[in-house]
């Protein structure tokens, strides 16, 4: 068994595919090794992969030499052309003979395939060397690869993220050569720049001297390793200062594809600047210069020190000289966007809050649904209404106004003022709601004719927050503004608005989102979404699902055309259909997420009216966990027994009762009422548990009908009644789900 070591030496490549691009690599190696050579690597044990910035390394152990020798059977031309009338060799098989360098006639046989029978010849087919095999296909290997963005250079044919410097290809020791574009693959590895490129080339012998040479230059292949090693540095050049770094695992995945040879570096900047809000301070640091910002113990502060990533020749050996000059480096360069940054929120502070709101009637949104300004109206208009229907008019004061007024009075007279309050109290929580939602809808957008958000696009939102805390807005509206993008990621984590006001925020917006663009017909429907749309509304529907909030986006749909864009032609009940798809789409592949079973989700989804994001998600978790309860599956035995005799009738949903006169027509016509009239209130409450014991009712009568009833009779108005009544029985059944939809 022998080693196979491939090395990819490249300009930088992007951070993304250095993580990226080496299992694809791998993957396809293996499936050459399992075609070509039928080498396996069933447990992946022999197939290794590592990458840094500027090589992409593969390591295959255990390879075999040479492929085993194989019989194989070659087909030749019918047999009732093979020979003569004397039985001597016709021309197709005497060809047949000459092409494959038959030695004996005598071992040709017949064979039966499809059209008849066939001449045929068995053969041994030589083991060829691994080395040759390699050098052949390696090439066509690296061309096939995907990339998310890659470049041609000098004349070659090639692909890649970065120009290709140089190829290291050992087998065994042995070079194995083949050429990709206008680079040769030979037994040189590229492991430090000295004095130049050309200069630099070192000689690998095998790949434990390789190995070897990258472990002396401190070069970390692993991403794994590299990433440990960085995060350790990180802690402990943080506590030699006596300060904390916050755990940006982005930032480090980032440091971890641009790096090879990292080495920490301390540095500090000047306390003037500590005035800028820290969000601030802490972008410029880790998104325009890479630095990790550096907080007090108890995370309370920043503090005005930094901790840099160098990619540096060794990180073998200390060299105290290098890392203070390094780091001055670094603090010159870091000092010039702070500055930058000290001044666009200085000019930002000489303004009012009214003068950026008053600036968003500048600024489009997008052509045909107008400027921030206009969203911000129509949002003042939308959040109420959504406000008001998912909370109703409860006495739904904010928490910290319900602290406040409770502290003058008892505990128990506080419940009992909240559980019934009077006429007067509700109307007067429901103004304060309507103007705190009016207030943040407002304020939503103004920070984004800020100088800081023009500079740093990323601090949308959150500077928002900033700057209405100090404009003297209350921290509810601070908070809805910065919310109003949620939810988002953030070290990992999913963040969700911490309050309803947030959380009303957050909905009213991506639903202005994504209905503007419903309306301009151009909700994505491939894989480009350059407004984030699909991302709107998955946000829409993770909020509803986290917060338990039920609202019918039929009603949503309604009230927006209702009210914005009425001077459009719109075709609105194509385009309801459209948004009630695009909605149900993002809110099926959510489920799926989830782990919930295709049957179960399209029992819900799928040809019921989707309406309610909730409850659909709510009928989708009972059905999942009751599929197997004896009453579930009896209510789909008589559903699709109902369904196969309607199947072509499912627009009669009336019937004469006078006409249905049999025993079991009438005791069915009283099940059927008898659950209607009684469903509305487990429905209502989302109680599918009574609601399947209720339907369950009728799934006795429904048999004896069957039993005793012939439906397509003559009489058309008899039929028609009969399948009125069993269609009527299906779409009552269908509050709870579409039982044909489920399979066992």
């Amino acid at each position: 068994m022998s080693e196979f070591l491939l090395e990819i030496g490249s300009g930088e490549l992007p951070y993304q595919e250095v993580s990226a691009f080496p299992p694809r690599l791998a993957e396809s190696f293996k499936t050459f090794c399992a075609n070509e050579l039928d080498f396996k690597d069933d447990e992946n044990k022999n197939v290794e992969y590592y990458s840094t910035s500027r090589r992409v390394v593969l390591l295959v152990k255990n390879m075999p030499l040479k492929t085993e020798d194989k019989e194989a059977e070659i087909i030749g031309p019918p047999l009732k052309v093979c020979y003569m009338p004397d039985g001597s060799p016709a021309a197709p098989l005497t060809q047949f003979i000459k092409k494959n360098n038959i030695k004996n006639d005598k071992k040709i046989y017949a064979v039966s395939q499809k059209k008849g029978e066939y001449a045929a010849y068995k053969t041994i087919i030589k083991g060829r060397n691994a080395e040759k095999i390699l050098s052949e296909n390696i090439p066509a290997i690296l061309k096939k690869l995907q990339f998310k963005k890659s470049m041609h250079w000098s004349n070659a044919d090639v692909r890649y993220p970065r120009p290709i410097l140089w190829i290291l290809a050992l087998f065994d020791g042995k070079i194995v050569r083949f050429n990709y574009g206008d680079c040769k693959a030979g037994n040189y590895s590229y492991i430090l720049r000295k004095d130049s490129f050309l200069k630099s080339f070192v000689k690998i012998e095998n790949t434990n001297d390789y190995i070897e040479k990258l472990k002396k230059a401190g070069i970390i292949l692993n991403n794994l390793e590299r990433k440990n090693f960085i995060e350790n540095e990180l802690i402990n050049n943080a506590k030699k200062i006596g300060c904390i770094f916050e755990d940006d695992d982005n930032l480090i995945s980032e440091i971890v594809g641009i790096t090879e040879n990292p080495h920490t570096v301390q540095g500090q900047f000047d306390k003037k600047f500590l005035h800028i809000p820290h969000e601030l301070l802490s972008l410029v640091m880790k998104k325009h210069q890479r630095f990790f910002p550096l907080f007090a113990k108890d995370g309370s502060k920043l503090m005005p020190y930094f901790i840099g990533v160098a990619n540096i020749t060794s990180n073998l050996q200390h060299d105290e000289l290098r890392d203070n000059n390094i780091s001055r480096g670094y603090s010159r360069v870091l000092a010039a966007r702070l500055n930058d940054a000290d001044f666009f929120y200085k000019e930002d502070m000489k303004k009012s809050i009214d003068y950026f709101i008053d600036k968003t009637k500048d600024v489009v949104f997008y052509k045909g649904i107008g400027t921030y300004y206009e969203k911000t109206e129509r949002l003042k208009q939308l959040a109420p209404y959504i406000f008001k229907n998912i909370f109703g008019n409860k006495n739904t004061v904010s928490s910290s106004s319900a602290v406040s007024s409770s502290s003058a009075v008892s505990s128990s007279s506080a419940v009992s003022s909240i559980d019934t309050p009077d006429t007067s109290e509700t109307e007067s929580a429901n103004i304060k709601n309507k103007k705190i939602i009016e207030r943040c809808m407002s304020l939503l957008k103004f920070d984004l004719t800020t100088h800081v958000v023009y500079e740093f696009p990323e601090l949308q939102g959150v500077i928002g927050k900033i700057y209405a805390n100090k404009f003297g807005e209350s921290e509810i509206v601070a908070r809805a503004i910065e919310e109003h993008y949620y939810p988002t990621m953030k070290h990992g984590k999913k963040l969700m608005p911490a309050d309803k006001f947030g959380d009303i925020s957050a909905i009213s917006d991506k639903f202005d989102t994504v209905l503007s663009f419903a309306m301009l017909n151009k909700l994505p429907t491939g894989e480009s979404d350059p407004f984030a749309i699909r991302r709107a509304m998955i946000g829409i529907i993770e909020i509803m699902l986290e917060k338990q909030y039920s609202i019918s986006l039929n009603k949503i749909f309604d009230f927006y055309f209702n009210n914005f864009y009425k001077d459009k032609s719109l075709d609105l009940i194509n385009l309801k259909d459209i948004f009630i798809l695009f909605a149900k789409t993002r809110f099926k592949n959510i489920m799926v997420s989830l782990n919930y079973n295709f049957d179960e989700i399209s029992s819900v989804s799928d040809d019921i009216i989707f309406d309610d994001i909730y409850t659909s998600y709510l009928k989708i978790d009972f059905v999942s966990k009751n599929k197997l309860h004896e009453y579930m599956y009896n209510l789909t035995l008589i559903f699709k027994r109902l369904n196969n005799i309607t199947f072509n009738s499912g627009g009669i949903v009336f019937f004469a009762s006078e006409k249905l006169i049999l025993k079991e027509e009438i005791s069915l016509i009283k099940s059927y009422e008898f659950i209607k009239n009684e469903s509305h209130r487990y429905i209502k409450l989302n109680n599918y548990y009574k609601l399947m014991n209720l339907y369950h009712e009728i799934v006795h009568p429904v048999n004896k009908f069957f039993d005793n009833v012939m439906v397509n009779v003559d009489d058309l108005e008899l039929r028609n009644s009969r399948i009125g009544l069993l269609n009527s029985i299906l779409l009552e059944l269908k509050n709870l789900c579409d039982f044909s939809k489920l399979s066992y």
